[in-house]
């Protein structure tokens, strides 16, 4: 699945810059014939003339390679954004179809929460883990603390005698690593 996702991403990165280079190749064959315009009109006009068409055309030139540029890079830039915009919704649906050790990832979910927790109350946890998180709970010792079934799709919900709330949930775990370092990510995959 990792293999299609980075072949779909280079597909579509290709095909960007392909496009890209295309636009960038049109603009500067526009440019050439705009500035062959205006070295045939300055050999039928007088020094000054040319110069002042020359200048017009080389101006409109470099407007035009400046677009091309400008919506080159818009179109990469719209490209690398769709294809982590993929990648997060691969992984959200990893986490909604469930395809690793669930119970292990409940059990490491939490003795994560309860390094913030130093008298956890209640557990909530999908219905679907409601079993795994009871047996995890008795195997780390925590008499007392009531384990429940609420409205998530995965991972923990931890509360404390003193009303701390440490939500562990996989969307928030991936919302968070999406805020943290979704630019490192970018960086990593594209430089």
């Amino acid at each position: 699945m990792q293999k299609m996702q980075e072949d779909a991403k280079a597909k579509l990165l290709r095909e960007a810059e392909a496009r890209a280079e295309q636009i960038v190749r049109d603009a500067e064959a526009e440019a050439e014939r705009i500035v062959k315009e205006a070295e045939a009109k300055w050999r039928e006009r007088a020094e000054a003339e040319r110069k002042r068409i020359t200048s017009e055309a080389e101006r409109e030139a470099n407007t035009i390679i400046s677009e091309a540029l400008r919506e080159a890079r818009l179109l990469v830039s719209k490209e690398y954004e769709k294809a982590v915009e993929d990648v997060l919704r691969e992984a959200y649906d990893s986490v909604r179809k469930r395809s690793f050790d669930i119970e292990n990832s409940i059990r490491n979910l939490i003795r994560e929460s309860l390094r913030l927790v130093n008298a956890p109350k209640k557990i909530v946890v999908s219905k679907g883990d409601l079993e795994a998180a009871r047996r995890i709970v008795a195997e780390l010792g925590l008499p007392g603390v009531v384990v429940e079934a609420g409205d998530i799709d995965g991972g923990v919900i931890v509360e404390s005698e003193s009303g701390i709330v440490v939500d562990n949930t996989y969307e928030s775990r991936l919302r968070e690593f999406q805020s943290k370092h979704m630019d490192e990510v970018r960086r990593i995959l594209w430089g």
